[in-house]
C-alpha cells in the first residue's frame, strides 16, 4: 500500500508539472514519491482499531492536520537546502512559503494527498478488484468467469449477540474482521460481500488454488483469532470462531443498479456454497469443501481431511460430494500426529 500511496503520488506530480512547465524533473518524482509514501503511513496510523472508534469528522480532521504536517516538514526540509546557514530563521522560512514558486506546490501537494487518500478510502469500501474493474468497465456488459467462493460465519452468533447486545456484539464482530486483514491481502482474496455476520471471498479460479488460497485464508484467519484470545476474552468474554464452506463454479459476473452501483456474482455455485455452510454443525465440521475444488488444490497429500462421500443438500435434486477439511489446531490433527509418531517409533 505505501509502494503504491508513493507511486500514485509521483506520478500526479510529474503530471501537474509537467503541464505547468512542459518539462520534466526527475527530482520532483522522487519527493513526490517519499511524500506519497508519508501520506501512506499516515493512512496506516489512522486505520488501526483504535483511531476507527473516534467519530468520522474527527478523524477527518486528522488526516488533514497530518497531511500539513508532512507537507510543512518536506517544504521546510527543501527550503533550508537552499539557504545558508546565517539566514535560518522562521522569518525567513516563511517568507520562502509565501512565494508563488514555494506556495503553488504546497497547495498542489495537498490536493494531491487528499485526492490519493480520498482514492483509498473508496477502495477501502468497495473493494480494490472491484473498484478497478468498475473504472475499467470490465462488466458493463455480463461474463462468465470461473470463481472460488468462502462462506465464513460466526458460530453462536444469535446467543453471543443476545449476551453481548447490539452495540457490544458488532464492536465484537468487526474487531474480529480488523483480526482478518493481513491474511485477507496475503492470500489476494476479495471480499465479496458482508451479509449479517457472514462474510463471503472470492478468487478468480487461478489465485483461489494457488498455494491453496482459498483454504489457507481460513486456516490463517483461525490462526490470527487464537493468537488474539487473550484480547478478545479480556475485551468480551468470548472468543470468535467461525465455519466455513469453499466451493467453485462458473457465475454470470456483472455490473448492477442505476443510484447506487454494484458489481454482483450470479450462479448456482453461491447457493450451493451457502447449503455447504449450514451443514457443518451437522458434520462438527469448522471447514466444508466440495471434492471437485478439493482435487484441484496442491499438496492434498498434506491436508489431513474426511471424505464424507456424496451428500444430499437442501433444496438440491443432485447430490454433492464433500470433504470435510481438519485444520492444523484441531484435537483431530493433533492425535492423529501423535498417533504417527507412535507407529514410526515402533
Amino acid at each position: 500500500m505505501l509502494l503504491r500511496f508513493g507511486l500514485y503520488t509521483s506520478l500526479i506530480f510529474a503530471l501537474i508539472f509537467f503541464i505547468d512547465t512542459k518539462k520534466f524533473y526527475f527530482p520532483q518524482v522522487i519527493i513526490g514519491f517519499i511524500f506519497g509514501v508519508m501520506v501512506g503511513l499516515l493512512e496506516e496510523l489512522t486505520s488501526h482499531r483504535k483511531f476507527l472508534s473516534i467519530s468520522v469528522p474527527i478523524q477527518f480532521l486528522f488526516k488533514i492536520l497530518g497531511i500539513i504536517l508532512i507537507i510543512f516538514l518536506l517544504s521546510s526540509i527543501l527550503i533550508l537546502s537552499f539557504v545558508t546557514l546565517h539566514e535560518i530563521d522562521l522569518n525567513v522560512i516563511w517568507s520562502h512559503f509565501n512565494d508563488k514558486e514555494v506556495s503553488s506546490p504546497v497547495i498542489s501537494a495537498f490536493v494531491v494527498a487528499f485526492t490519493v487518500s480520498t482514492y483509498f478510502q473508496i477502495e477501502k469500501l468497495i473493494g480494490k478488484n472491484l473498484l478497478i474493474n468498475y473504472l475499467k468497465g470490465r462488466y458493463r456488459k455480463p461474463k462468465k468467469e470461473i470463481r472460488v467462493f468462502l462462506f465464513m460465519d460466526l458460530k453462536s452468533s444469535t446467543t453471543l449477540s443476545e449476551k453481548l447486545g447490539n452495540d457490544t456484539y458488532y464492536s465484537f464482530l468487526n474487531d474480529a474482521i480488523y483480526e482478518m486483514s493481513a491474511s485477507i491481502v496475503e492470500t489476494k482474496a476479495e471480499i465479496y460481500q458482508y451479509v449479517g455476520d457472514e462474510i463471503v471471498f472470492t478468487w478468480t479460479l487461478d489465485k483461489g488454488i494457488t498455494n491453496n488460497n482459498c483454504l489457507r485464508l481460513f486456516e490463517k484467519i483461525c490462526e490470527e483469532l487464537e493468537n488474539k484470545k487473550s484480547y478478545f476474552l479480556k475485551n468480551y468474554g468470548y472468543q470468535p470462531k467461525f465455519k466455513a464452506a469453499l466451493h467453485a463454479g462458473i457465475v454470470l459476473a456483472a455490473e448492477i443498479g442505476h443510484i447506487k452501483k454494484g458489481i454482483i456474482y450470479s450462479g448456482d455455485v453461491l447457493n450451493t456454497t451457502a447449503r455447504m455452510e449450514s451443514l457443518c454443525n451437522k458434520y462438527e465440521a469448522n471447514v466444508l469443501i466440495s471434492k471437485s475444488l478439493f482435487n484441484l488444490l496442491d499438496k492434498k497429500h498434506e491436508i489431513l481431511y474426511e471424505d464424507l462421500g456424496s451428500i444430499s443438500l437442501k433444496g438440491k435434486d443432485e447430490k454433492l460430494e464433500l470433504i470435510k477439511i481438519h485444520l492444523s489446531d484441531s484435537s483431530y490433527t493433533k492425535e492423529r500426529k501423535e498417533l504417527e509418531k507412535v507407529l514410526k517409533g515402533k
